[in-house]
């Protein structure tokens, strides 16, 4: 008997053995993520792909740069050949050949501008797609915050609809009590059962929101389909204020978009100067160090001072007078890229004054309309508690309690939209500034 049961303590034993083992291996496969907004920023940025061809897209600017620049600085190269000589006035037989080999230099004078212009032209083009990388940045930041807030709204409707449940499973507690004594007709209770299974698709279509949001910030942070998100904060309940010529001033200052259509005006405009310069002659220097052998002349292997020497340096000068309309083309195309540029410039302006105008006029009215739903929320509590009392002692009907219940859910899910509503209109303020609202400092730069 003793052998028995010590027995099934042992298997019990590994049994529990057996459990913790899977159960300490599921957790470490399906990780709980706990993610505040700055966590999910950051990996929003090292995951985003878009943003990455981006970054590529400095480092091909920027050889484009060096290679246009190269021609600026001296060109060296060295040259070998081998030359038979078929026809010539001289004795020779057909296997008789020449060698020559030696190391030639040449160097940009004066271009009248062309060369320089085409490197600031590129330069500027650099730039560019620095803003436009940032411009990206930004770009992923708005996304990660649509997301975050995104996720939070639905994970707190979620809970406003659990808790409606549950005031609607109190509210019918309070009903059977009534009817416990007497005054409770049976349609009242068929209308509070009604009332009850009314919550369940709320409930219902509520996870799904929270399950499909999650999903989606899953996808964002490149997070494993089978980790679990838990956001850690909340939305805050008080906001600062703006001033708007600030916000104006700043996004002038900072917006890499508008930064980028600038730099790429310049760039424009130093690629016209640039093929204006191509009609004007081009002065050069060079320079060449030659030496030459054949099989008439003596044994390949001699040594190097009895090879024949030729040194020569000069000045060319290059005069374009017909090139069948290539640089009247390209003078074209670059004065019609500096109309695009400027035109673009203006679009793109006049979008972004509307936007940051309608998310200021935004920003202002919801924060109005938080400091309402915060009063509505507070009375609708405090209605909702005196009706449950009201309706306990017999002063209320079903019909006040539920909607006195309704009501109290209403208006909290309408509060927590108005702070989604804040926090993503503040997020597109930010990323038209290109980041914080801190006035002090902004008031220190200018």
């Amino acid at each position: 008997m003793k052998r028995l049961l010590f027995l099934i303590i042992k298997l019990n034993l590994v049994f529990l053995l057996i459990v913790n083992m899977a159960i300490a291996q599921n957790l470490e496969e399906n990780p709980i993520l706990r993610l505040d907004l700055e966590e999910v920023i950051k990996r929003a940025i090292d995951t985003n792909e878009g943003f990455k061809i981006k970054g590529q897209e400095v480092n091909k600017t920027e050889g484009i740069y060096r290679e246009v620049r190269s021609h600026m600085f001296p060109h060296i190269s060295a040259q070998s050949s081998r030359t038979y000589h078929i026809d010539s006035p001289a004795v020779m037989n057909l296997s008789d050949y020449e060698d020559s080999f030696g190391v030639g230099t040449s160097q940009v004078i004066w271009s009248f501008g062309k060369v320089m212009y085409a490197v600031t032209s590129a330069k500027r083009l650099v730039e560019v797609s620095r803003f436009n990388h940032e411009a990206g940045r930004q770009e992923v930041i708005f996304s990660a915050k649509l997301s975050y807030y995104s996720t939070l709204l639905a994970r707190n409707a979620l809970s406003i609809t659990k808790e409606s449940y549950a005031n609607t499973l109190e509210n019918k507690k309070l009903l059977g009590q009534r009817s416990y004594g007497g005054r409770g007709p049976k349609y009242e209770i068929i209308r509070m059962d009604a009332e009850v299974a009314g919550r369940v698709p709320a409930v219902n279509e509520a996870r799904t929101q929270f399950d499909v949001a999650t999903e989606t910030l899953k996808k964002l942070i490149d997070a494993d389909s089978v980790s679990k998100i838990e956001l850690i904060g909340d939305f805050s309940q008080t906001y600062d204020e703006f001033n708007y010529e600030t916000l104006l001033a700043k996004m002038y200052e900072d917006e890499p978009s508008l930064r980028g259509l600038d730099k790429t005006v310049e760039s424009a405009d130093a690629k016209v100067k640039s093929s204006i310069a191509g009609f004007l002659p081009t002065l050069s220097a060079f320079s060449s160090l030659d030496y030459s052998r054949g099989s008439t002349m003596q044994a390949f292997l001699r040594r190097t001072e009895e090879l024949d020497r030729y040194i020569s340096a000069g000045v060319k000068i290059d005069i374009p007078i017909w090139e069948g309309g290539l640089k009247e083309a390209q003078l074209s195309q670059a004065r019609s890229d500096k109309e695009i540029a400027i035109l673009r410039k203006k679009q793109v302006e006049k979008s972004l004054l509307l936007e940051l105008k309608k998310a200021y006029l935004e920003y202002q009215q919801y924060k109005d309309n938080l400091k309402a739903n915060i009063e509505a929320v507070r009375l609708a509590e405090e209605a909702f508690k005196q009706t449950q009392e009201m309706f306990a002692s017999g002063q209320a009907t079903l019909t006040d309690l539920n909607d006195a219940e309704l009501l109290l859910t209403n208006q909290r899910l309408n509060k927590e939209m108005t702070l989604f509503n804040i926090n993503i209109t503040l997020a597109r303020i930010e990323k038209l500034i290109a980041g914080q609202y801190d006035e002090q400092n902004i008031d220190k730069k200018s």
